[in-house]
């Protein structure tokens, strides 16, 4: 990709799935994520319709964190404030300061579940295993096509290994006898 005036950009997506944030009755319906946020009204909709509107910032450390929106005399009424909180006064959202941002994240997200699901698997393992548990702490040969060599060698070595470890070596020789007679039949 590149800009208007030639330089290349660089694209990074971010895939990240939302925090859920509790409400302190563990009712599920009533969880943070189930209040809906208004952008036209700047307000957040409760499940039961009710309006929660902006009542202070917060901060942390002397800078804005998020922002609190809340409507006390509409769950003093709601006959489902207890599945909702269990504060007194009634329930509080907050609104992070980049919520817009975090809301895009997770539609990006969404639409691209295979995607985030790959970069679930851990693959610094592998990485630190054939560092640290086989001394590999830099490569022994130089140029490209040599260096690839050297670590497809070493990451063979870590999957044999680690094949032997789960399958077992009399398993591993079985499927590979059976392998043989589809081969040559």
């Amino acid at each position: 990709m590149f800009s208007a005036q030639g330089a290349f950009l660089l694209a990074i997506y971010i895939y990240a799935t939302k925090q859920a944030y509790g409400n302190g009755t563990g009712d599920q319906a009533f969880y943070a994520d189930q209040f809906k946020y208004d952008q036209d009204k700047k307000v957040y909709l409760c499940p039961e319709g009710k309006e929660l509107h902006y009542t202070r910032d917060r901060k942390k450390d002397g800078k804005t964190i998020g922002y609190e929106y809340r409507n006390d005399q509409a769950c003093k009424q709601c006959k489902l404030k207890a599945r909702c909180t269990s504060a007194k006064k009634g329930r509080s959202i907050c609104r992070h300061v980049d919520q817009d941002f975090l809301d895009l994240i997770d539609s990006q997200t969404k639409r691209n579940m295979e995607k985030y699901k790959l970069r679930q698997m851990i693959v610094e393992h592998p990485f630190g295993t054939i560092k640290r548990g086989w001394g590999a702490y830099f490569f022994l040969t130089k140029r490209r096509v040599s260096v690839s060599a050297e670590i497809s060698l070493s990451f063979l070595a870590y999957n044999l290994k680690r094949v032997i470890n789960i399958l077992g070596t009399e398993e591993i020789l079985s499927r590979l006898r059976q392998r043989k007679k589809v081969v040559l039949a």
